[in-house]
């Protein structure tokens, strides 16, 4: 550890923070990965060596750039404001803070020297006095306090006066104040993919946007990674997805279209915080029917991927892999999707009877495109489409998921759309990321083959029984072929399977799921909680905002990305 021998002074190891702003508009602080940190401070030490004006130094996957000499931490590829970056080496903690904070450069530079000098000389009587009325105490290597100096005339005007005069612990150094350094991302980049919001600013339950809810699933496919698919990344270059969120909201209720204004002043002013929720995302499903807005989402969200897309590869030059798209609540063409030669697209929206707007045409052409939640098999319909050609795919994107929570009001299937009339098929269960059903879904099932099987036993002993009443006395088997017959498995039939919704292997091969998922099938459902599976209704609305913090939906595009580069789960 350092500094552990007496009256030998090592210098102490810095490390990168970044500052963050919570919910509750507290600053909270949270460290670099070593890499990142390692960089910044090789860049760091070159500055003042070199004396370099300015360095940006690009960081967590090269999604943030951090201007050294401002001190400063950018966001590239989405509106962020600046948050402030600190090189860290002395830390404060109050009794009831949940982490520690470090302390201003300057400070650290301080208290670094007086620690110096206290270990060279053996001496554990200093007080330093700061200007902001703070007073740290070395008492030794291991004990270090922070006290704030407050006169007690104040303590009756600000009761948490008190509480602030208590000591503060003072820590040194990374090793005891007991941080979790986060794990750095592979640098090569496997994959991008752009994920879509869908109506509102509002992307999950807890009223966060697309930007937060993205962070956490790129953070779930980290984890994953390491998880489900490390034999295959300590064995070949595996590197990463990135995903890259796209908000098409503020445009659309800035200032250049002026819609908010207008909207307000027809707005009635009773139960205004409804009004408030309804003008911001309900009323995008009207501004999405209207050809005036449509246009305006189509062309930002498809100017926006181009302009991210352009981006991303200045910033990543090697990058060789392929695009996806993801929409969350969205219809195929708010992703700019079909996207092929102008007269095919002409052709299928006169037939869909589609509003005539011009498409803007992407800079790529997607390999995948995943609908998470998504109505889009009923703005088929409602628009007069009621079957899909089995031999249509979408002109430049080769797959297609359409991936749904049992629950959700607002998603809707698409596969009967495509297969044969009549033909009743479950969607494809997305297996749980631990590698099973869920226990109350399997005890459900279990429960049903149990009934199935009681069911068909009596009907056969039933038959049995009647062949055996009926019969006269000579004509009658010997009592072991009965007991033979008896216990031969009874033959399900095809009425039976077709109620309980399953579908033999055979039949299934003869079941065309058409070429919109190159011949595969592509609704896939998710498997409810067990606390949802209590009351649908009442998780109705939740179960449409799940999918951002859904490690079954991250694994179900890690699977299907993968697959496609020949790398198995």
């Amino acid at each position: 550890m350092n500094g552990m021998i007496e009256g030998v002074y090592e210098p102490v190891e810095h490390h990168w923070f970044h500052c963050e702003q919570q919910v509750d508009c507290k600053d909270s602080w949270f460290p670099f990965n070593r890499e990142d940190s390692s960089r910044l401070e090789e860049a760091h030490k070159h500055g003042e060596t070199r004396g370099v004006e300015e360095m940006v130094v690009a960081t967590e996957g090269r999604r943030f750039d951090v201007r050294l000499k401002e001190r400063r931490r950018y966001a590239v590829y989405w509106e962020q404001p600046p948050s402030e970056v600190r090189r860290c080496s002395w830390f404060h903690k109050g009794d009831k803070d949940i982490s520690y904070t470090p302390y201003p450069e300057h400070t650290s530079l301080i208290l670094e020297e007086a620690y110096m000098i206290s270990v060279t000389l053996n001496d554990w009587t200093r007080k330093l006095e700061f200007p902001t009325g703070e007073t740290v105490v070395l008492h030794s290597r291991m004990l270090m306090t922070q006290q704030q100096t407050i006169p007690s005339k104040y303590w009756i005007s600000f009761p948490s006066a008190s509480e602030q005069s208590r000591p503060r612990t003072v820590k040194r150094g990374l090793e005891g104040i007991s941080i979790e350094i986060p794990e750095g991302e592979p640098y090569q980049v496997d994959h991008l993919v752009f994920m879509v919001h869908g109506v509102g600013p509002a992307c999950d339950i807890q009223l966060r946007g697309v930007v937060e809810c993205v962070n956490d699933f790129r953070d779930a496919s980290l984890s994953l990674l390491s998880s489900h698919f490390k034999q295959s990344q300590d064995g070949t270059h595996m590197g990463r997805v990135e995903f890259i969120p796209i908000n098409w909201h503020r445009v659309l209720h800035g200032d250049a279209t002026g819609v908010d204004e207008d909207i307000q002043r027809i707005t009635l002013p009773s139960i205004s915080r409804l009004r408030q929720f309804s003008n911001d995302t309900v009323l995008d499903l009207f501004f999405y029917n209207s050809p005036t807005y449509c246009k305006t989402i189509i062309d930002t969200v498809a100017s926006e991927i181009n302009r991210l897309h352009h981006i991303f590869l200045q910033r990543h030059p090697q990058f060789t892999g392929a695009v996806s798209l993801t929409g969350h609540s969205l219809d195929l063409k708010d992703l700019g999707i079909p996207l092929g030669p102008r007269k095919k697209i002409m052709c299928l929206l006169k037939r869909w009877r589609e509003v005539s707007i011009v498409y803007p045409q992407l800079a790529f052409q997607p390999q995948a495109f995943f609908a998470l939640g998504s109505p889009i098999g009923m703005f088929l319909t409602v628009r007069g489409l009621k079957r899909i050609d089995p031999k249509y795919s979408l002109p430049t994107c080769k797959s297609f998921y359409n991936i749904f929570h049992p629950f959700d009001p607002v998603a809707f299937r698409i596969e009967p759309m495509v297969v044969t009339p009549g033909v009743d098929l479950p969607p494809m269960l997305i297996p749980h990321h631990k590698g099973r059903k869920r226990m109350h879904l399997e005890l459900k099932d279990s429960l049903k083959r149990v009934s199935s099987d009681l069911l068909l036993s009596i009907s056969t002993l039933r038959g049995v029984w009647q062949t055996l009443t009926t019969l006269p006395v000579n004509t009658l088997p010997p009592v072991a072929s009965v007991g033979t017959t008896a216990a031969l498995p009874p033959q399900e039939s095809e009425g039976s399977r077709a109620q309980n919704g399953t579908v033999s292997p055979t039949e299934m091969k003869n079941i065309s799921f058409g070429m919109l998922n190159g011949g595969r099938r592509f609704d896939y459902v998710l498997q409810e909680k067990p606390l949802e599976s209590f009351n649908e209704y009442l998780f109705a609305i939740q179960s449409h905002l799940c999918y951002w913090d859904s490690e079954d939906t991250v694994l179900l595009l890690l699977r299907e990305i993968y697959e496609g580069k020949g790398i198995l789960l």
